[in-house]
């Protein structure tokens, strides 16, 4: 760390609080600003997913008072953990690899209406897994509403073998 980020990063939970909103209302005008150069406006369609990965549960606290809602995680074991002592309203995104024997337990531990997407779906082994947990906890759910998981789809649009 330089010694000017030093100068810039917040010395106390009260900063640390201060800066955090202030960050996410810079954020939200940049995207405001960005769509009312459009024909058609977008920033009611824009979702900012901040992304909590090793950051603690206090400054993701100070996020959400902020008014964000959206986070995302890319750790299996940490986004269950942020998702058991964090406001129900909080919608996770997962956005790192995640490995098939994890989806099952992901879903059940973070439960569908937390969970509002896997950002990270690259073989048809981790989607089929993901259907059959979202489809047991649909099961498993008295209600008549099925829920639902959104997965992006990372394609090899290359051909290498090597490649997700």
């Amino acid at each position: 760390m330089s010694s000017s980020d030093a100068a810039a990063a917040p010395k106390s939970t009260g900063e640390d609080e201060l800066y955090v909103a202030k960050n996410i209302e810079s954020v939200r005008k940049r995207i405001k600003d960005a769509s009312s150069k459009r024909d058609v406006g977008i920033d009611e369609e824009v979702r900012l997913v901040a992304v909590s990965k090793t950051k603690p549960v206090e400054l993701l606290m100070e996020a959400y008072e902020a008014g964000q809602r959206y986070f995302g995680e890319n750790y299996a074991q940490e986004l269950l953990s942020k998702a058991s002592e964090l406001p129900p309203d909080i919608k996770w995104h997962f956005i790192g690899p995640l490995q098939s024997n994890k989806a099952a337990p992901l879903v059940k531990g973070v439960g569908l209406d937390k969970l509002a997407c896997i950002e990270t779906v690259s073989t048809i082994k981790l989607a089929n897994k993901l259907n059959r947990a979202v489809a047991t906890l649909n099961e498993e759910d008295e209600s008549e509403e099925k829920k639902k998981l959104g997965i992006y789809l990372q394609v090899n649009t290359s051909g290498e073998e090597t490649k997700s």
